[in-house]
């Protein structure tokens, strides 16, 4: 028990390449086992157009058909992709082999954070505090292993931060080409820049520096417009257009804003969660004025744009974790070693807890029904419709069925691309906003009358959406569904556990699955 308050005897891989295999092996078995849903740009903005790219079929949402995203992302699942399509590999190896590269991104990044790390600090008991705070993060165990945009974004952000030198080098180069990648994938990641850039251009050769950069970036720019021109058929420049969408037009709020203070008061508190009270010691015992001026001005700027999410700013987690690690060693030391001991385990219990519930249950639902109904369809032709909020489960990426044998709906939420300014989206209802508005109408207007008289296929007519073989929705719509179903030929199918809470109230309780029969 006495060593849990010696972090410097906390055992940590004292070569690279053991620490890389061991943090592998880890993330491995984090990123296999992750059986839940965050976010919708995990699937919609990464797997779904690398498989639209190499097997031809899927759904590209508004982002990809307006040109604001980059292909550079996409582009790491594609030969995982390619390498299914060209060995006929089956559909586990599908679901699989990309979390296999979502580990890889991972450990690499965390290999590059404790060298970061040592970079920062040289103290050894910093140095393994921070590693196993990493480790141990509710929220890395959470998101790091998805394949999130912001996850890449956050280990090539580490990498290059580790890589850039006090004063110009050769490393400034190698530095400037991997945060350029960053930039590429996420535009606002420039921000973390800004400190460093001024204090650089303050102490060397300005000249080298500015030529070096400009330099740098039409390279990248290249890159990137290649790649998208394969992409997209056309020349399109995405980081262009992700500024005009969300900052010049603002259309950004559409999928919700947020408060000025969101950032400081939700962000960071759900980022840190167990750790929020060590981060805020670290800030007051621990100096760093260069990491906290990057925190703060990232911080303010981010706080500026109205659509708010954590994963905005999760490429700053090396530096909360950095802070986290002050505060940490300052409690530690103050507290009796009996005291200390049962905190950390209390800690990592706690952690432990948190991270197995968001990764196994919670929102697991909506995962398993799509391998559910794929193993329920097999080879037949069937259909299948979503009476859920838009992007609510994966889709061809986990589904991986055809057109031709499987016809899948669901409702849509394209954003008002037609106002030049967000004055004017209070008005504006997508297709679900409109379904949840008025369930009923809606039905009315969009799908054909439904008795136990007519048979499904006779009920196609010229209506927009078609009713399917099976139906899902979410437990929030189980009374209204049952009632307008009697008598249709629908009945309860299965039900599938998702959530017992949710911020979504649509979302809650159980997916449920109707089918005609």
């Amino acid at each position: 028990m006495a060593k849990l308050t010696k972090p410097e005897s906390w055992p940590v891989p004292e070569t690279d390449t053991g620490l890389f295999t061991l943090l592998l092996a880890i993330r491995l078995a984090n990123s296999l086992s992750i059986n839940t849903f965050f976010q919708a740009d995990e699937y919609w903005q990464a797997l779904e157009p690398a498989h639209y790219q190499i097997f031809g079929y899927g759904y590209l949402t508004w982002e990809w058909r307006q040109g604001i995203r980059s292909f550079m992302h996409p582009l790491l699942y594609v030969p995982i992709y390619k390498i299914c399509q060209f060995l006929r590999l089956d559909y586990a190896y599908l679901l699989y082999l990309p979390k296999l590269m979502n580990a890889l991104i991972c450990a690499v990044g965390e290999t590059f954070q404790y060298k970061l790390t040592c970079k920062w600090t040289k103290d050894p008991s910093a140095r393994r505090t921070m590693f196993y705070l990493s480790l141990f993060s509710p929220f890395n165990w959470y998101c790091y292993c998805r394949s999130f945009s912001n996850s890449l974004e956050l280990a090539l952000t580490t990498i290059a931060l580790f890589l850039y030198p006090e004063t110009f080098d050769v490393y400034y180069i190698y530095s400037m080409i991997i945060a350029g990648f960053c930039c590429i994938i996420r535009p606002t990641n420039g921000l973390i820049w800004l400190v460093y850039g001024l204090r650089n251009l303050r102490r060397g050769p300005r000249l080298k520096i500015i030529v070096s950069t400009i330099l740098i970036g039409i390279a990248i720019f290249s890159i990137d417009s290649i790649v998208n021109r394969h992409f997209y058929g056309t020349w399109t420049i995405p980081s262009i257009n992700f500024l005009n969408f969300n900052v010049s037009r603002n259309l950004s709020s559409f999928y919700g804003t947020s408060k000025l203070d969101f950032y400081f008061f939700q962000a960071i508190p759900v980022m840190l969660l167990t750790y929020l009270p060590y981060f805020i010691i670290g800030l007051l015992v621990k100096e760093a004025r260069e990491l906290k001026l990057v925190l703060i001005i990232n911080l303010l700027a981010y706080s500026l744009i109205q659509h708010k999410e954590f994963r905005f700013i999760y490429p700053l987690m090396p530096i909360l974790l950095f802070f986290t690690t002050y505060g940490v060693l300052y409690t530690l030391r103050k507290l009796k070693p009996v005291t200390s001991s049962s905190l950390i385990l209390l800690i990592a219990l706690l952690n432990i807890t948190i991270a197995f519930y968001f990764t196994q249950i919670h929102e697991s639902g909506v995962i398993t029904v799509t391998q559910y109904l794929r193993d329920e369809i097999g080879s037949k032709q069937s259909s299948i419709g979503f009476l859920t909020p838009c992007h609510s489960t994966p889709f061809q990426s986990h589904f991986h069925l055809h057109p031709n044998q499987v016809d899948i709906w669901f409702l849509t939420c394209e954003p008002p691309l037609h106002l030049d300014s967000s004055t004017d989206l209070a008005a504006y209802r997508d297709e679900s906003d409109e379904f949840y508005d008025d369930t009923l109408g809606f039905l009315q207007r969009n799908f054909p009358s439904l008795t136990v008289e007519n048979s499904r296929d006779d009920l196609r007519g010229s209506y927009p959406h078609t009713w399917p073989e099976y139906l899902i929705f979410f437990e929030s719509l189980e009374q209204f569904m049952k009632e307008y179903l009697h008598n249709s030929g629908y009945s309860e199918y299965h039900r599938i556990f998702n959530s017992r809470f949710h911020w979504d109230s649509r979302r809650t309780g159980d997916v449920i699955i109707y089918k005609f029969n």
